[in-house]
């Protein structure tokens, strides 16, 4: 082989080797780069979802609540590592609300390149974001307590019924009197103690006894007193969804009640209602818990129940509820006769969305889901 030959596959072998060394500086910064986009998105996910749950304490239009999803948002999407370190809240990290009950975050880095920054220059900027929605609750639901209660309506007529056209409220209407609405601390009577008519049932607050010989007892589990009161103490274990009609428990189970409330009472015994915050706390479950403190969601007296559409009427001898949505409630109290009275609070559920994304209307238990 002559002296140019040998020059030429020189050049060809060096231009192979730079092709080569190219492509393998191409994939290492390429493996690097998406490894960052991965810690990136892990970091954007966890603020999302930490974001969104903020709307489990209240409205997505107040701009407190707001305020406190922004603030969980950047703390969360900010403890773990990007790259050799964490993100700035500040600086890396922005919130945003696109729409009603959700949030989005987006983080950005600015990351060296090793091999590649010939062709691409010394740093590229790697981007993720995330949307969090806290959905409606909507099948799966588990652990609710064996009541299911009309929402609210105004009984224009005072017969204790609901008849066409009354106003029923499925929303917190701040124009109308809140005692009549799923409204956060509203009194809602959970299960009634006594008939319909009685003098010593409790007056002004909903909801109403719909109709004689229905005291909003269910059959969750299965009929008979001592699954309904293994039921009041565990919550429900058999799934359901809306749409879902359940087996309503006849008469008014005072003895299997009060012993079921009583347990529930008893394991918070110092739990009382503080009105500033529209929530319930005492001295083990907090409303605002500090390192190694229980959060005041957790007390055995915050319970989960369904709730059915009274202008779906039940009638006397009626089997069955339609469930039309769940709602969280804090129990203040059980009377000689078994009549619970609750306060209405906002939470999560023990279930999954339903197949609809976007905001709900009415009293809703939530779940977290990611939605982008």
């Amino acid at each position: 082989m002559g002296i140019g030959n040998r020059g030429q596959v020189l050049l060809v072998f060096v231009a192979a080797l730079l092709a080569l060394l190219g492509i393998a500086a191409l994939g290492i910064d390429a493996g690097y780069m998406y490894t960052v986009r991965h810690e990136l998105q892990r970091s954007t996910d966890a603020g999302a979802l930490a974001g969104a749950s903020a709307f489990f304490d209240g409205s997505w239009s107040d701009s407190a609540i707001r305020a406190l999803a922004d603030a969980r948002a950047r703390v969360f999407a900010s403890k773990d590592k990007v790259a050799t370190s964490t993100l700035s809240p500040g600086g890396e990290i922005s919130v945003a609300f696109p729409s009603a009950e959700r949030v989005r975050v987006a983080a950005s880095r600015n990351v060296p390149l090793f091999f590649s920054r010939i062709f691409l220059g010394p740093t590229k900027t790697i981007t993720a974001y995330s949307v969090a929605e806290a959905s409606a609750a909507g099948t799966n639901v588990k652990g609710l307590k064996p009541w299911g209660i009309p929402y609210p309506w105004e009984d224009t007529n005072g017969n204790g019924l609901y008849d066409a056209g009354e106003i029923v409220h499925k929303e917190c209407d701040p124009n109308s009197d809140p005692s009549h609405q799923f409204c956060p601390g509203t009194r809602i009577i959970l299960k009634i103690g006594t008939p319909s008519g009685n003098p010593h049932n409790p007056t002004g607050i909903p909801s109403l006894q719909q109709e004689p010989g229905h005291f909003f007892c269910l059959a969750l589990d299965g009929t008979g007193g001592s699954v309904y009161r293994d039921t009041i103490v565990n919550g429900g274990q058999t799934p359901v969804k809306i749409g879902d009609a359940v087996t309503l428990e006849p008469g008014d189970k005072v003895g299997p009640t009060r012993q079921g409330v009583d347990d529930l009472i008893n394991a918070d015994s110092t739990s009382t209602w503080n009105a500033g915050k529209n929530l319930p706390e005492s001295d083990v479950y907090k409303i605002t818990p500090q390192s190694g403190e229980t959060p005041w969601m957790d007390s055995p007296r915050v319970i989960r129940i369904p709730i059915y559409d009274p202008a779906a009427a039940l009638i006397q001898g009626r089997s069955e509820m339609v469930i039309a949505g769940f709602a969280g409630f804090w129990i203040e109290s059980i009377g000689q006769q078994g009549t619970i009275i609750g306060r209405y609070v906002q939470m999560p559920a023990l279930g999954e969305a339903g197949p609809t994304q976007g905001p709900s209307s009415g009293p809703v238990l939530r779940v977290l889901r990611l939605v982008e």
